[in-house]
C-alpha cells in the first residue's frame, strides 16, 4: 500500500469511529473514498466501529476486489455508479441517522435551516425505492437521481453523502443530521422553519470552505478517541 493510501486508510479507519460515535451509524453503514487510477478504498460488510486498516477493500470502478480481505458491502454498486458518474466525487458517507429518517419516510426533503446544513446544498431530497442498493442497475438509478446534488435520503434506508474528501463527507453527514433535527424540532413546535435559498445556502457554504470542515473533524475525532471529557 502506498503512502497516500495509507493515510486514506487511517482517515477512513477515523471517520468510522466518528460516525459511530455520533450515533449515525450502528450494525450498518459504509465509508468510500478515491485513490488514484479508477480505484476505490472501501469498508467491508462490517460494523464500522469494529473496522480495521487491514480489513479495508480496494475496489476498481466495476466492483472487482484489488485488495483486502473484508467482503465488500452489498450497496458497493451504489458507490461505483457514483464514482463512474461524477468525477469531483471524491469520497461517499452511508449513514442511517435518525432525523434523517423522519423526513424520508414522510418523503419530504430535508433543507438547509443551519449554516453548516448548507454545505449539503439547499435541499436533500428523497430517493423513493426503499429496496437495498445492491444491483448495479438500481446504483445507476441511484447515481442518476443524485445528478449534481450532494446527498440523499433513501427511502426506509438511510442517508447517502458525497463530498470532495473523505473529511467533508464525514462532517457533512453529520451536518445533514443537525439540519434534519433542528427542522424537525421547528416543524414538532408548531413553527415554520425559514429556509435558506439556493443563492444563500452557495454563499453560507463558500464562507466556510475548506476551514470549518477540518475544524469539525478535528474535535470529532477527538470525541470518538476519548480524548475529550
Amino acid at each position: 500500500m502506498t503512502s497516500e493510501a495509507a493515510d486514506l486508510a487511517a482517515q477512513i479507519v477515523t471517520g468510522c469511529a466518528i460516525l459511530s460515535e455520533q450515533g449515525l451509524v450502528e450494525g450498518f453503514g459504509h465509508l468510500s473514498a478515491r485513490l488514484p487510477g479508477d480505484r476505490v478504498l472501501m469498508t467491508p460488510r462490517k460494523a464500522l466501529a469494529l473496522v480495521q486498516e487491514d480489513e479495508l477493500l480496494t475496489l476498481d470502478l466495476a466492483g472487482n476486489v484489488l485488495a483486502g480481505a473484508g467482503r465488500p458491502a452489498v450497496e458497493s454498486a451504489m458507490h461505483l455508479a457514483i464514482y463512474r458518474h461524477r468525477p469531483d466525487v471524491q469520497a461517499i458517507a452511508r449513514t442511517h441517522s435518525r432525523a434523517c429518517a423522519v423526513f424520508a419516510v414522510a418523503n419530504r426533503p430535508v433543507r438547509a435551516v443551519h449554516r453548516f446544513g448548507s454545505h449539503l446544498g439547499a435541499e436533500v431530497p428523497v430517493f423513493p425505492d426503499f429496496t437495498l442498493v445492491g444491483a448495479q442497475e438500481l446504483g445507476e438509478r441511484v447515481a442518476a437521481f443524485l445528478g449534481d446534488r450532494q446527498a440523499l435520503l433513501l427511502h426506509g434506508n438511510g442517508t447517502l453523502i458525497t463530498a470532495p474528501t473523505l473529511v467533508e463527507a464525514v462532517t457533512r453527514a453529520i451536518w445533514l443530521e443537525e439540519s434534519a433535527s433542528i427542522q424537525l424540532a421547528a416543524l414538532s413546535a408548531g413553527l415554520e422553519p425559514q429556509y435558506l435559498t439556493a443563492e444563500e445556502a452557495q454563499r453560507a457554504a463558500a464562507m466556510d470552505m475548506p476551514h470549518e470542515p477540518i475544524r469539525a473533524w478535528e474535535f470529532y475525532a477527538a470525541l470518538a478517541a476519548g480524548d475529550v471529557v
